[in-house]
């Protein structure tokens, strides 16, 4: 099978900076260093860019198929996510099962909470019932159920978007973007506890809406004009600005602004980053370590939960929490040091041999998916 190239050396180093993000969300910080809160506060954004940058590279990679064959390959679509998503996803999840009915008693949330993960509908059950702590270290894993639910209906939206005209395509998606915030103004309107809005998929739809119109080039003639640097910096700003909005957990009218201005700010960044003309900044994202680090970032983010309680635990054995400044620099430093060894070592066992199946289904090759 002729296979093309395509591939973003920035993104796979843009991708671990949006996994270090949601780290430190995760793990205790420091309230009186002010950068240090503002992310640990407002990391979740990191999943925004995920999101955005899989929607970006599904909407190109899949375009270049279409160009070549005149077609999508819908069903190799689904064989190359399953092969990438599910060998570690069922992994992890059995081996936190298996730990879970060794150590505690079986109960009906257990088994409902079991059953939204191995059919990938934890947010839709996280919107039901909260998070998932019921089981051990598998709250964080609703986004991968949120994640499969996209890319069920991904390649058939673009399958029709490659065939209309621009118009049409702009015209469809604002109507999409329209019906999503209606449903966001209504669950609001009722103020419907948290995660509820935030993992819906209906009502979180700017970032992946962001990568599709910057994959599609729906705006390309518009974009170009503005440097790459005035980009990146109106993108930065606007995430500044949604650290001055109400966070995700405070239900309020001020949420209809922040989840936008999130999806716009991630997806202006990502415009800035694919032109890789940053000087010092993409030779910088090009680095090798940097850019091991994206590929084996899926690892990272599956694991990262677990290996922040192992890392809590030893260290309270010689670090008193007490010690302010101390105590949460070790955690995360070592929590990132350890995550990364574990993600190693399951790249090369769980997730390689099966990134070499996908390329039987593989027709535009690209290392950042």
């Amino acid at each position: 099978m002729k296979k093309s190239a395509y591939y973003y050396p920035e993104l796979d180093s843009l991708r671990f900076l949006a996994f270090l993000s949601v780290l430190i969300h995760h793990a205790p910080y420091v309230n009186n260093i002010t950068i240090w809160k503002l992310i640990a506060n407002y990391g979740w954004i990191g999943v925004d860019i995920f999101l955005c940058l899989s929607s970006f590279l599904f909407a190109k990679l899949l375009f270049v198929e279409h160009k070549e064959r005149g077609e999508i390959n819908i069903l190799y679509f689904y064989f190359r996510r399953a092969l990438r998503i599910w060998p570690l996803y069922f992994f992890f999840i059995f081996v936190m099962f298996t730990h879970l009915i060794l150590t505690n008693e079986w109960t009906n949330e257990i088994a409902i909470r079991m059953l939204g993960l191995f059919t990938f509908t934890d947010n839709l059950f996280s919107m039901a019932f909260g998070y998932n702590i019921s089981i051990l270290y598998v709250a964080h894993l609703w986004t991968i159920s949120y994640e499969e639910q996209v890319y069920l209906l991904i390649p058939w939206i673009l399958r029709f978007f490659y065939r209309w005209k621009t118009q049409t395509t702009i015209l469809v998606l604002s109507c999409f973007i329209l019906l999503g915030t209606t449903i966001r103004a209504v669950l609001i309107y009722y103020n419907l506890e948290h995660p509820i809005i935030w993992v819906f998929p209906l009502t979180h739809f700017e970032s992946v809406s962001g990568g599709l119109i910057i994959g599609l080039g729906l705006f390309d003639q518009e974009i170009r004009k503005i440097p790459s640097y005035v980009l990146l910096g109106i993108g930065i700003a606007f995430i500044y600005i949604v650290t001055l909005l109400p966070n995700i957990n405070q239900i309020q009218w001020g949420l209809m602004l922040t989840y936008p201005i999130v999806g716009v700010g991630v997806s202006l960044i990502l415009s800035a980053f694919i032109r890789g003309d940053l000087r010092y900044l993409s030779t910088w994202m090009k680095n090798q370590a940097l850019g091991y680090l994206g590929k084996i970032s899926y690892g990272l983010y599956v694991y990262h939960i677990l290996t922040l309680e192992i890392v809590r635990r030893y260290v309270l054995n010689f670090i008193s929490p007490e010690r302010v400044v101390v105590f949460p620099i070790i955690i995360l430093a070592s929590t990132l040091l350890f995550t990364v060894l574990i993600s190693a070592v399951s790249y090369q066992i769980l997730e390689l041999p099966f990134q070499k199946l996908k390329s039987r289904f593989t027709y535009i090759t690209s290392r950042s998916i």
